[in-house]
C-alpha cells in the first residue's frame, strides 16, 4: 500500500515514502496545504507515470489501534488536491492508499489482444484444489491458467472453461492502445511471506480502447509456514470501469476460481453491470471479503480448499 500520514494537532507534517514499482523508484506522498475547523485540504503528490492512478484516501483518530481506517474519500483519476470535511475536532490521522499492492511488476506481458504468456515457474509451489501446481500461465483476459495457455474472450461460468483458471476478471482485455496500461507479473513479500502477483492495472478493452480502465490484481502468497502447499490469495480491485469488449456478445466478466469440475464465483459473477465501479451496492470496488479493506478479496486455501 502505497501510504502517508498527516497529524491534524496544531503541528501539521507530511511523511515521503520512496517505493518500487513496475521496476522504478517513484515518489508518492501526502501533503495538507490547509486546515480550517474541520475541513482539511491536501495535495497528493504522484509520480509522473501514476497521474492517472486512482487513490483512496482513509482517516483514523486511532492509529494504535487496528482495522479502525475508515475510507473518507476516493479520489478520481488525476484528482490530485482533495478537500475533506466534517473532520472530528481531535487529532486524526490521514492514509493514502488502495487495494492495489505495490510490485509484482519485473515481467511484462507485450501490448496484445487475448494473448498469453509462455508457462511462468511459481516461486513456491502451492495446493491448488488438491493440484500441486509450481508454474502457471499469464493470460491477458484476466486470469492465468495452469493446464495452458487462455485466449478465450468472451467469459463463461468458470468451471465450463475446462481448465483449472483462477480469475479476478475474465473479460476482453486489450492492451494495443498507448494510453493503456501492459499487462506485469512478479514477486514481490507481503507482511513477511513470498508472493507471486499478477497486475492487470490501467489496461483497456477491445477494440483498441482506453477511454475507460481496468486496475486489478491477483496476489497469491506462500503460507507453507502452515502446512506445505498453504497459501493466501487476493483479488484487488481499485478501477472497474468497464465489463465487455465489442465482440463479447455482451457477456458480463467472471470473477473467481475453478479446478475446471467445480467452480468457485464472486457473487454477482457473470451479471450486467453488477462488478462496475458506478455499481455502489455490488460493485467490486465498493466491498470486500475476509478483509476491512475495500476493493480486496482475500481467500485462504489450506490443504488444498478454500477456507469456507
Amino acid at each position: 500500500m502505497k501510504k502517508a500520514r498527516a497529524i491534524l494537532a496544531g503541528v501539521v507534517w507530511f511523511l515521503s515514502i520512496v517505493l518500487p514499482a513496475h521496476g522504478q523508484i517513484t515518489d508518492l506522498w501526502l501533503e495538507i496545504t490547509g486546515i480550517t475547523n474541520d475541513t482539511a485540504s491536501l495535495t497528493i503528490h504522484v509520480p509522473e507515470m501514476a497521474t492517472n492512478n486512482v487513490y483512496n484516501l482513509f482517516f483514523t483518530t486511532d492509529i494504535d489501534t487496528p482495522c479502525t481506517w475508515s475510507r473518507v474519500m476516493r479520489c478520481e483519476p488525476g484528482q490530485t488536491n482533495p478537500v475533506v470535511t466534517n473532520l472530528p475536532p481531535t487529532q486524526g490521522f490521514f492514509m493514502l492508499g488502495g487495494p492495489i499492492r505495490l510490485g509484482f511488476g519485473q515481467q511484462i506481458l507485450d501490448r496484445n489482444d487475448d494473448g498469453s504468456t509462455a508457462l511462468v515457474p511459481l516461486p513456491f509451489t502451492i495446493n491448488y484444489l488438491s493440484n500441486s501446481e509450481s508454474a502457471l500461465y499469464v493470460n491477458n483476459n484476466g486470469n492465468v491458467t495452469f493446464d495452458k495457455s487462455l485466449s478465450t474472450y468472451s467469459p463463461v461460468n468458470l468451471a465450463a472453461a475446462g481448465v483449472k483458471i483462477i480469475a479476478p476478471f475474465w473479460a476482453d482485455v486489450d492492451t494495443r492502445n498507448p494510453d493503456s496500461g501492459v499487462v506485469r507479473y512478479g514477486t514481490n513479500v507481503v507482511n513477511g511471506y513470498d508472493a507471486f502477483g499478477v497486475n492487470w492495472v490501467n489496461v483497456g478493452y477491445y477494440n483498441f480502447h482506453a477511454d475507460k480502465l481496468l486496475s486489478c490484481q491477483l496476489v497469491i502468497i506462500n503460507r507453507s509456514d502452515i502446512a506445505p502447499g498453504d497459501f493466501d490469495m487476493e483479488f484487488n480491485y481499485n478501477r472497474v470501469e468497464w465489463q465487455w469488449g465489442d465482440v463479447s456478445g455482451a457477456a458480463p466478466p467472471r470473477a473467481g476460481f475453478s479446478d475446471g469440475i467445480t467452480d468457485y464465483e464472486l457473487p454477482n459473477s457473470g451479471v450486467n453491470g453488477a462488478f462496475l465501479d458506478t455499481n455502489t451496492v455490488t460493485g467490486l470496488i465498493n466491498n470486500s471479503l475476509n478483509t476491512p479493506v475495500l476493493g480486496r478479496y482475500l481467500f485462504f486455501f489450506r490443504d488444498g480448499q478454500p477456507l469456507p
